[in-house]
């Protein structure tokens, strides 16, 4: 029986190296997304000037003079990842990969103060899970702040777990749940779901205290505001008219996001996917749910009426907020009464072929495609140096500042109505903006009110130089 279970962790093991090993590879020319690069001149301003701004959407909200309704500790990464190792694509990249390593650390550091060993069976399993998960693999190496908040929440929870709540962790936790919301605005899931768990349990003392240290981290989220002139009130035009995010305010807007809630999970088959492996040994386990941790069930659920309450979309994205708890949720079910069934190789099976079929499809582009900043880079004798000029949002990698101001497309789509977005409309704005030149990429940006291959003058634009995917157009 020894040798079996030894032979097993030696098998478990090597499946974990292998998927670390593909995980990987998906970092290796991973192309950047418009988020990667909109956080990253964020990030690059605050360096620079020392306040949040951005050139990309100039006459969106003044965003270009101060952006105010930002995630501000998490552009603070990018930017000091940006100051050690100069503004390139890998290096604000990074802060995904260094929030998912803390929350691997995290989960597994859990799963061992439960199991007092590094070669725990379940241990193994529920890094094979982490590692075998596409959303999180992708998310890991991306420029957004979810993995940064899933980390710093986590943290935040397991400071708080434990026999016996003691004044110095509850500080940690609250300042770790403070920061949360400095990260990002969602952060404030935590901050609720660790005071209300304090409050169930009747720890009101504990309460108190973490009320107070997480009240008072998240208030430093306020310092530039109140910095700025008229800052309260441009913070809130600012927030209140996001253009993300304003078609959904309003209490019918509201409520069909309240509605439609579960769907988060459940979309896309990435998101799916652990879902419904939680969900079949949740109730193939249902008789021993009492038997769950409390303080585990209480915040989870505390959590997510939080998220409930607040979020104002239902993104499958963000469910990487709760993917720290989902997994321990997981183990701690199976932990109880340990089993094997049809139903259980059914749902793993098919989470494993979600997740190692994502993964080499990532995989697959990043060498299937070219890397655009080098795309961009062979493009630098075809653009005037230091013109204003008209981008997709990814150039900002490698070459942002070899150009005067660069204002992105998304500048336009923000500023217009759907029926005035044209191409005949774009050239007449860009002219009035000053700029000289226009990039389009003919491959990525099928809008409509972005010129084709097919077209060659564009206002006061000529076409000067193509390549089937790119386009170059000067004054």
């Amino acid at each position: 029986m020894k040798n079996h279970v030894n032979f097993s962790t030696v098998k478990l093991t090597v499946a974990l190296i292998v998927l670390i090993c593909l995980s990987a590879g998906t970092y290796i020319y991973r192309n950047p997304t418009g988020d990667d690069a909109w956080f990253a001149e964020q990030s690059y301003w605050l360096k620079e000037t020392g306040i949040v701004r951005s050139n990309f959407f100039t006459g969106v909200l003044d965003w270009d003079k101060q952006l105010l309704v930002s995630h501000k500790l998490f552009l603070a990464v990018g930017a000091a990842l940006m100051a050690l190792s100069g503004n390139n694509l890998v290096a604000v990249q990074f802060s995904g990969l260094i929030f998912f390593l803390i929350m691997v650390l995290e989960i597994g550091a859990y799963v061992y103060k439960r199991e007092q060993s590094r070669q725990s069976f379940y241990l193994l399993a529920i890094l094979i899970l982490i590692f075998s998960n596409r959303l999180l693999i992708k998310m890991s190496f991306e420029n957004r702040p979810e993995m940064m908040l899933a980390a710093l929440g986590f943290g935040s929870f397991l400071y708080l777990n434990g026999p016996q709540t003691k004044p110095f962790r509850v500080v940690l936790a609250g300042i770790l749940a403070g920061l949360a919301f400095l990260t990002h605005l969602n952060g404030a899931i935590y901050s609720v779901a660790g005071f209300a768990m304090l409050l169930y349990l009747r720890d009101y003392k504990s309460a108190l205290l973490f009320g107070i240290c997480t009240g008072l981290v998240s208030f430093c989220y306020f310092i530039d505001v109140f910095m700025a002139p008229n800052g309260l009130s441009v913070w809130y035009y600012q927030f209140r008219h996001d253009p993300a995010t304003q078609n959904a305010f309003g209490l019918w807007s509201k409520l069909t996001v309240m509605l439609t809630y579960p769907k988060m999970f459940f979309q896309p088959l990435e998101v799916l996917a652990l879902s419904l492996v939680l969900l079949f040994v949740g109730y193939t386990q249902r008789a021993f749910i009492r038997k769950l941790p409390v303080k585990l069930t209480v915040y989870f659920l505390c959590q997510l009426i939080a998220f409930w309450l607040i979020t104002k979309k239902n993104s499958g994205l963000y469910t990487v907020l709760f993917m720290p708890l989902m997994f321990v949720l997981l183990y701690e079910l199976y932990r109880i009464n340990p089993f094997r069934n049809r139903g259980l190789y059914i749902v793993l099976a098919a989470y494993f072929i979600i997740g190692f079929y994502g993964i080499i499809e990532i995989i697959y582009k990043n060498f299937s495609k070219p890397y655009l900043p080098d795309a961009y880079a062979s493009l630098r004798t075809q653009l005037p140096a230091r013109s204003n000029g008209l981008v997709p949002l990814t150039f900002f990698f490698n070459d942002y500042e070899r150009y005067g101001k660069l204002i992105a497309y998304e500048s336009f789509l923000f500023q217009f109505n759907e029926s005035e977005r044209n191409t005949e409309r774009l050239a007449a704005w860009a002219k009035a903006q000053n700029l000289r030149f226009m990039l389009v990429d003919y491959k990525n940006d099928r809008a409509d009110y972005v010129p084709d291959e097919n077209t060659t003058q564009l206002g006061d634009f000529r076409r000067t130089y193509t390549d089937g995917r790119f386009g170059v157009y000067k004054r």
